[in-house]
């Protein structure tokens, strides 16, 4: 199996020597460009599996070259590491970057984000969209995870959710409908997920789990997602009163809060699969809210 590659756009070179032998122990194949516009003439011929970005460059500053990458239908996708030493100007960027490492860079802080990618290693050369629904992939959505935990392990007083959709007796419908019928009616209750969030949110379904998931990254108080998640139900429910034929299908819906003492989103992916169990079981509201500690008493 090929390596994964890795661009790092750094005119530091002890900077650039400590992260290469990072990415060079988590199996990578490095690249590295001291100055932003042969940076961007590489990326015109390679589209690496990450990037990590200086935002002071030569000839062509980082804010423009990930601006471009955003801009580009092949590379918008590419994971993108900003490194600056100027908090200030980091939080004025016009795009948001994946991830953000502040100058001095914890190397293993960089470290655990490197091994964390591994798992979703593969990804960024699979289908971006699942061809019934044409939302996200399970794998796309876990690089997304990825990174948005990451996000909250460098400050601790952050949390995202990860709303999720289940809609009891699939399997029974599946029996029903022949394969053709059972793909419009899937392409059309993505529709009602899709609609009722925004656009620019990360919404994914997963045909293994049966679940439509989405990233809600700023939660100011636990009422917001539980707002979303209300309106998402009703949708869904009005959907599905239309389209049940006779088999009583309904959709469960919750939020689970996600911190920083989540080790990794398999831990994330184990809890949404209990949250889901105790929401089909009746002993919470639906829509409810979930977090890590809530679910401890359920955990066998």
């Amino acid at each position: 199996m090929d390596k994964p590659t890795a661009l790092i756009v750094e005119d530091d070179r002890d900077i650039v020597a400590l992260f290469r032998h990072v990415l060079d122990v988590a199996g990578y194949q490095t690249e590295i460009v001291l100055d932003g516009k042969d940076a961007m003439d590489r990326l015109g011929v390679m589209r690496p599996n990450i990037v990590l970005l200086d935002l002071q460059l030569p000839r062509m500053s980082g804010v423009e070259i990930l601006k471009r990458m955003r801009d580009d239908e092949r590379l918008k996708r590419v994971p993108v590491v900003v490194i600056t030493a100027y908090a200030p100007y980091a939080d004025s960027l016009p795009v948001e970057p994946d991830l953000l490492l502040l100058k001095p860079v914890d190397i293993n802080q960089l470290s655990s984000l490197v091994q964390r990618l591994q798992a979703t290693q593969g990804s960024l050369d699979e289908p971006p969209h699942d061809i019934v629904t044409g939302l996200y992939t399970q794998s796309f959505f876990s690089v997304r995870m990825t990174f948005s935990l990451e996000r909250i392990k460098q400050s601790a007083f952050r949390r995202f959710g990860v709303l999720f959709a289940d809609v009891s007796k699939l399997d029974d419908l599946k029996a029903h409908l022949d394969e053709d019928e059972m793909r419009s009616f899937l392409r059309k209750l993505a529709d009602q997920f899709r609609v009722t969030l925004r656009p620019t949110d990360t919404m994914a379904w997963s045909p293994e789990r049966s679940i439509f998931l989405t990233l809600i990254e700023d939660i100011p108080t636990p009422e917001a997602p539980l707002k979303i998640a209300g309106r998402l139900r009703d949708s869904m429910k009005r959907f599905l009163e239309h389209n049940d034929h006779g088999i009583g299908l309904k959709a469960n819906v919750g939020v689970l809060l996600c911190d920083s003492e989540y080790a990794n989103i398999q831990g994330i992916l184990s809890d949404l699969e209990l949250a889901r169990k105790q929401l089909r079981s009746g002993l919470y509201t639906n829509p409810s809210i979930f977090d890590r500690e809530m679910l401890d008493e359920h955990r066998k």
